[in-house]
């Protein structure tokens, strides 16, 4: 769990606003980004939910280049393919995420 908080908290800039052992949220804007540590012997693990932080274009590759530093690894690079327009991303734990030009 500390290591995944600190990558998501390097990432979005903010501290998570709740902590307890197993769960750590944070709060950007309107929307809440929790982890869970599935420590209660769970036999589904990973996520069918992939975050998409869509951004100015001003804004994009600051983050992109935020995600790689923080050991990120690329899935597919559609940024400048204007159906995907964004990168897709899976964090140090294996959970996948966007970042994304605005779409009109």
């Amino acid at each position: 769990m500390p290591k995944a908080v600190a990558f998501w908290q390097s990432f979005l800039g903010i501290a998570p606003h709740k902590m307890f052992a197993g769960w750590h949220e944070f709060m950007t804007d309107n929307i809440r980004l929790g982890l869970l540590l599935n420590d209660f012997n769970d036999k589904y693990t990973g996520s069918n939910c992939v975050p998409v932080f869509e951004l100015p274009d001003n804004q994009v590759m600051e983050y992109v280049d935020r995600a790689k530093s923080l050991g990120a690894k690329v899935i597919e690079d559609g940024l400048n393919d204007p159906e995907l327009l964004s990168v897709v991303f899976s964090d140090p734990f294996g959970n996948e995420f966007e970042v994304s030009k605005f779409h009109d």
